[in-house]
């Protein structure tokens, strides 16, 4: 042994010096440690004193390689591939080696070393037999000393394709060359469009007047241009960025091989969809379509109509910046309006521009800016531009806007407008005073600014069509959701020269609300509704081809600009936000309650069907939210409960656990919004936060008079107001308040829509937070409220469903599932002194 040591050694050095790396230490230790990689150590070679060493220590002569392939492509004229047998050694960063060398090297080595070496061919043999077996072309080509096979165009697609993947998943890896790995090198078609007629000789409106001048230097393009703007195309074949002649396609299907060379490089060539390319091109080359159209055609035009896959539209000029819209694409650089009495931040400059660039070309434009971004004064912003634009190039003057907006928000819009744009002429339009018929008309034809709410869209239809409307803005647009409701049909009716949708949620819960709102800020954009929702609606949600939902994203992109918060140009300029779940335990009184209700309401629906069993589900889950809050929830008896303090103390898990938290932030002199669902359950924390903690509470719900909640903001808001407590109901007072007083917000009970949720999180996570906002969502243990909002968190596949439409998830499932969601488990209940 000593001997064969000494031998090792002398070897070593000389394998080291003829390899240029020297006899020194990493070299020895690299052998005789686990660490296994030698600087310009040839790896074979490596490998093979390795085994020698393993034999030396007793340790395992187990192969130290897995088998890899390589599939290469053909060397000039060569007409086959071929597929490189390898071996990729198991420790340290080492290339393969080629089988070959097995085969080569074998006589010139040490005995002791021979044995190690037939221990390695038979381990390779071993694997390629595994390999065979699920690559079938490798066990005919297979050769007595495997190195290396040749293989057809065809087989080499269908190695890559098909094969490649089944042999990773056996531990196998395939190296592919790039027109296996890139997709992107794929024949595609692609539409190309630009204007069918110069856009400096396009007239005016048949009065003189056009209403969309204002405004048009904010980016070079026609004036009204719009989706109906008629446009020449033509069809084009490319590989990735790359265009091809109508000569060279032709060259390519002549071939009639499925992998031709292109640009010195190989593309993978489906013959048969490439010609049917080539008919469908044919069949529609010849004259024009509108905006819309091109856009339809090219991102809804399926596969199967037009052969190989359609990559996209392109254009140039001002049809190139429309379709290339991203939240930091760059516009013609503008400055904010002389008489905005603020500083835009840059993303808010930026949403600037791309307003009146969408402006400029007649384009309806959805800003959907997370929440707290400042949607409203991008929007001021906009107005005041265009009237300074108006005026330093004696245009006609700009018309008034009619904006819509919950009644929540109308006080938060005047209050906006009187700080930033106090120039602006407004006028508010709600309450049995308001103005009508020609009255209405000339006082909206004075102002820059009419404000009214969704409830009076239908109501007041005949007043607002009196009014030629420079543009029509809507405000919370999700509120327009759905498009058979006659706010909606009454909105869409309403003429006006631009359309504008402010929205931090365009899809609250099913795709068909944005097609409510993308219809009626460009009209037949996304088709009919029937069509929308076979072509897109049904195959994302039910089916979820995300192929289709990668469409549908770029088919929108340049009428949606959307930024988060978490965008690195926005992140800096917000404070944290930390959310975390609050864990409350039933009374057992209230344990007593669910437990009762449950087994009622289970034992109905046990023998229900249908809408009835249906309705039976919903109206449980309610009331099993209700016991969590508190059990007078469930009777119903809340007034007069103010003089019966017993009759609200102690009984409710959720509400004790509030005080303690509110007596906290009321020590830290810190602020909070508390929300809650249920108006009822308001009046409740209204009595109990109001008595015991000796401080006065504001609340807001949807019965509260605008001049009422008006006053309410300005006094939570105000340091000196002398209110650190606001509660609110979610639907109330989860849209469009700016509350950035507060720092802490409560979510008493769970709305299940996380978007819901967000939006009133989002009152005091906004623009002009300096501090970090704590979210508190409080949860019944070992309740449905746990459960349910665990598969929230997990976002597991039923949650997803509940995110799409709420409650009623509940209703698909079986008795024997519904059970299982909503018992009541052990640890749910505190008995030890009645509450949580």
């Amino acid at each position: 042994r000593a001997f064969a040591e000494d031998s090792f050694f002398a070897t070593a050095a000389a394998r080291c010096h003829a390899a240029g790396a020297g006899p020194d230490a990493r070299f020895l230790g690299s052998l005789l440690t686990e660490h296994r990689t030698v600087p310009g150590m040839e790896p074979f070679a490596y490998e093979q004193i390795r085994s020698w060493v393993d034999v030396l220590q007793d340790r395992p002569m187990a192969a130290s390689f897995v088998l890899a392939l390589r599939l290469r492509d053909p060397f000039d004229d060569e007409p086959l591939w071929t597929v490189e047998i390898l071996m990729q050694p198991l420790h340290g960063d080492v290339e393969p080696i080629a089988a070959s060398r097995l085969w080569e090297m074998g006589e010139e080595l040490p005995p002791i070393l021979g044995r190690s070496l037939t221990a390695q061919r038979d381990s390779l043999l071993l694997q390629l037999q595994r390999a065979a077996e699920i690559w079938p072309v490798l066990q005919l080509r297979m050769e007595e000393q495997p190195g290396m096979l040749h293989i057809s165009a065809a087989e080499a697609i269908a190695l890559a394709r098909q094969w490649a993947p089944r042999l990773a998943e056996a531990g196998i890896s395939v190296e592919l060359p790039r027109w296996a790995r890139d997709p992107a090198r794929e024949l595609m078609i692609q539409l190309d469009v630009h204007p069918a007629n110069d856009p400096d000789e396009r007239d005016d409106d048949e009065d003189g007047e056009n209403p969309r001048r204002a405004g048009n230097s904010a980016s070079s393009g026609p004036d009204h241009a719009g989706l109906g703007s008629i446009l020449q195309f033509d069809w084009r074949v490319a590989v990735g960025s790359i265009q091809l002649s109508e000569e060279q396609f032709a060259s390519i299907l002549k071939s009639g091989e499925p992998l031709v060379q292109f640009n010195g490089e190989w593309l993978q060539v489906d013959t048969d969809a490439a010609r049917q390319a080539m008919e469908f091109m044919e069949a529609n080359s010849t004259g024009n379509m509108t905006l819309a159209d091109a856009l339809r055609t090219a991102h809804g035009t399926s596969r199967a109509q037009t052969g190989l896959q359609i990559s996209g539209l392109s254009g140039t000029g001002w049809i190139g910046q429309l379709l290339q819209q991203s939240p930091d694409a760059q516009l013609q650089s503008m400055e904010q309006p002389a008489a905005f009495l603020g500083e835009l931040r840059p993303y808010q400059l930026r949403g600037l521009q791309w307003l009146a660039f969408l402006q400029r070309l007649g384009i309806g434009a959805c800003l959907a800016d997370d929440m707290g971004l400042g949607k409203t004064i991008q929007f001021i912003a906009l107005m005041l531009y265009e009237r300074e634009v108006a005026a330093k190039e004696n245009l006609p003057k700009v018309g008034p806007t009619l904006l819509f907006a919950p009644t929540s928000v109308m006080g938060n819009w005047r209050n906006e407008m009187e700080r930033f744009a106090p120039t602006m002429r407004l006028m508010v339009h709600h309450g049995v005073q308001r103005l009508h018929g020609e009255a209405f008309r000339d006082s909206a034809n004075a102002c820059d600014l009419i404000i009214t709410t969704y409830a009076l869209s239908s109501r007041d239809m005949e007043d607002f069509r009196l009014v030629k409307w420079h543009r029509m803005a809507l405000d919370e647009a999700q509120k327009i959701k759905n498009p058979s409701a006659a706010s909606t049909q009454a909105i869409r009716s309403i003429p006006a020269g631009f359309r504008v949708a402010l929205t931090g949620t365009p899809i609250e819960n099913h795709l068909s609300e944005l097609w409510s709102i993308m219809d009626i800020l460009n009209p037949g954009l996304l088709g009919t509704a029937s069509m929308f929702r076979e072509q897109f609606a049904v195959p994302i949600e039910r089916i979820g081809e995300a192929s289709r939902a990668g469409h549908l994203r770029e088919l929108i992109k340049p009428f949606v600009l959307r930024r988060s918060k978490s965008d690195p140009i926005i992140a800096g300029d917000l404070p944290e936000k930390v959310e975390m779940k609050v864990y409350c335990n039933l009374t057992v009184e209230q344990a007593s309650l669910y437990q009762r209700i449950t087994d009622e309401m289970l034992g109905q629906i046990d023998v229900a069907s249908g809408i009835r069993r249906r309705g039976l589900i919903l109206a449980a889950l309610t009331r099993l939210k209700q016991i969590c809050d508190h059990p007078v929830m469930l009777n119903g008896k809340i007034a007069g409960y103010d003089a019966r303090p017993n009759e609200l103390d102690n009984r409710s898990g959720k509400c004790e656990r509030l005080l303690e938290m509110m007596e906290e932030v009321l020590d830290e002199g810190d602020s909070a919004l508390i929300f809650t669902q249920y108006k009822e359950m308001g009046d409740i924390l209204e009595q109990v936060l109001t008595r015991r903690l000796n401080r006065p509470v504001l609340y807001l719900h949807g019965g509260t008079p605008a001049t009422r909640r008006d006053s309410m903001i300005k006094q939570f808001q105000d340091p000196n107001g002398g209110v650190n407590i606001f509660l609110l109901s979610l639907r109330a007072g989860g849209l469009g308040l700016n509350l950035t007083r507060a720092n802490h917000v409560f979510h008493f009970d769970r709305w299940w829509n996380p978007a819901v949720e967000q939006q009133a999180t989002d009152r005091a996570h906004r623009i002009g937070q300096t501090r970090t906002v704590q979210v508190h969502k409080y949860v019944c243990i070992g309740t449905m409220e746990e459960r349910i909002d665990r598969m929230i968190s997990d976002k597991m596949q039923l949650a997803d469903r509940i995110i799409s439409s709420g409650d009623e998830w509940l209703t698909g499932l079986s008795t024997e599932d519904l059970r299982r969601t909503l018992q009541l488990t052990a640890d749910a209940i505190d008995d030890t002194t009645g509450a949580a």
